[in-house]
């Protein structure tokens, strides 16, 4: 077998164990047209997301963003794993703010090049719609999606808006988790 062959076959099986791993290419997503940073920023509660190696085993998992001096957003993960608690700073920005504002790049280590994160819904005070996919070779696709909100729950009624604007653009609502909070110290 040709090197590229096994190298690409590896990648595929890597990537495929990391987060939700489907066939074909990515979903054709529309990302909220206007997008106001400043009212994005603060906290943000996990409720619902697909799974994420990088998050395994985590509960409680909460987000926090903030600018930073050179325009880039600091993002701050926090959560519970084994019962003990975790943090991962990242750091994102808006590459095109003019033409794509709900089109950041994201990234949680220097090491790491920057992922997609991409807003699909926000109303900034109640909740938000977060996904990313990324194609290979046009045969499959691995995908993220979190619903976030600014209380550490969401209503029946911005669930089934989320998840019908999911179902529309060919998301599968299937994969998401819901994220039990009745144990954490949320405040």
């Amino acid at each position: 077998m040709n090197p590229i062959h096994i190298l690409s076959a590896l990648v595929c099986v890597g990537v495929a164990s990391a987060q939700v791993f489907s066939s074909g290419g990515c979903p054709n997503v529309k990302l909220q047209s206007t997008f106001d940073l400043n009212a994005y920023l603060g906290d943000w509660y996990e409720i619902y997301k697909f799974y994420a190696a990088f998050e395994n085993g985590q509960s409680c998992a909460k987000a926090h963003y903030e600018l930073k001096p050179d325009g880039h957003i600091k993002i701050v993960n926090s959560g519970n794993k084994d019962g003990k608690p975790i943090q991962a700073v990242g750091d994102a920005y808006i590459p095109d703010p003019t033409n794509e504002p709900a089109k950041l790049k994201l990234r949680f280590s220097s090491l790491a090049p920057y992922g997609n994160y991409w807003v699909i819904d926000t109303d900034y005070t109640n909740y938000t719609f977060i996904y990313s996919c990324s194609g290979v070779l046009g045969i499959t696709h691995y995908e993220f999606a979190w619903i976030l909100a600014r209380q550490p729950y969401v209503t029946e009624e911005v669930k089934t808006k989320l998840f019908n604007e999911a179902k529309a653009f060919g998301i599968d609502t299937s994969k998401f988790a819901f994220q039990n909070r009745t144990l954490c110290n949320d405040k």
